[in-house]
């Protein structure tokens, strides 16, 4: 018997023997698994999974870094091409026509300044202005001498510690006033009276016979015992001398006082058309106003005494007994 037959043989027998057993082995077989998972026979094909291709690889980009204020780089516009303008010329300065120049100039005068107003000479606004162009300024005449007749007029001059004043009468704007202001200065009446009651700014009042003695709650009580009728015209301005009088209630005639009055040291236009004004301070108005700023007591009156020797004088020799 030859080999190979032999061979043969035995891998018959083999083979045969091998395929009573193959119904058990299967079991375990994954196509036995998936038949008891999905509850399909086990000659159903197994399915595939699907397979889901990788992700592609995320490359992590790093952002570049923030730029300073000053590197950020400015938008890029674009506007385009711009027309170009060009601006004319600047017109030549019109020259003005020569002129030949005089062989001897005229003099510059110098302008001068303006001198400041006081508060009550302000200008008005431009509003209110007139529009009439001022007129010329006329020339002041030098104040006149004074005549025989001014010269030889009688004043009268009160004497005090403080100084001296030169009061003008004025015969026409109140006649009887002034003849019995006149009789009382003559006669001495005034003479070591006082200034009994002053006020800083308004006035000085002075005259009252009670006021020779030292009685304080006497003074500005007295008089001559008898009134004089009222003369009421003139203005209660600076300097002005006027007589004193009771109030309207006790006075409805306004009649003044027989001796007292009173001078202005500022312009007191409350008192306009109420009291007599017969006379002007012309001489010492400082003096007046020394008297108005002594020191006084809570009713006015003067700490110190401030008497008066009242005379009649000549207006010349007056004002050149108290030069200005």
């Amino acid at each position: 018997m030859k080999p190979l037959p032999a061979l043969l043989i035995l891998c018959t027998i083999l083979l045969s023997g091998c395929g009573g057993n193959h119904q058990a082995e299967n079991i375990d077989t994954p196509a036995a698994a998936d038949s008891a998972y999905t509850g399909l026979p086990p000659s159903y094909p197994r399915a595939l999974p699907v397979q889901t291709p990788p992700a592609p690889a995320q490359v992590a980009v790093a952002a570049p870094p923030p730029l300073a204020p000053e590197q950020h780089p400015a938008p890029q516009l674009s506007l385009g091409t711009l027309p170009t303008v060009t601006a004319p010329p600047p017109p030549a300065p019109e020259q003005p026509p020569s002129e030949p120049m005089p062989e001897n100039p005229p003099p510059v005068t110098p302008s001068l300044p303006t001198p400041a107003l006081p508060p009550d000479q302000t200008p008005a606004p431009a509003s209110t202005m007139e529009t009439t162009p001022p007129s010329p300024p006329v020339a002041t005449a030098p104040p006149r001498p004074m005549d025989e007749n001014d010269a030889k007029q009688e004043v009268v001059v009160l004497q005090t510690s403080l100084g001296n004043l030169v009061i003008q009468l004025n015969d026409v704007a109140a006649p009887r006033t002034c003849g019995n202001f006149r009789k009382l200065v003559s006669t001495g009446f005034y003479n070591h009276t006082i200034f009994h009651r002053v006020i800083p700014h308004f006035m000085i009042q002075g005259g009252d016979p009670n006021s020779r003695g030292d009685d304080r709650r006497t003074y500005g009580l007295g008089d001559p015992g008898y009134t004089l009728p009222a003369e009421i015209g003139l203005k209660n301005v600076t300097g002005a001398v006027a007589m004193a009088r009771l109030p309207d209630a006790r006075n409805p005639r306004r009649d003044s006082n027989g001796s007292q009055f009173y001078i202005c040291v500022a312009d007191c236009p409350t008192l306009d058309g109420q009291y007599t004004v017969f006379g002007h301070v012309i001489r010492g108005l400082d003096t007046a106003l020394k008297i108005a700023n002594a020191p006084r007591d809570n009713h006015d009156d003067p700490v110190d005494r401030i008497e008066m020797q009242a005379t009649l004088e000549t207006k010349q020799q007056a004002l050149a007994e108290n030069p200005q």
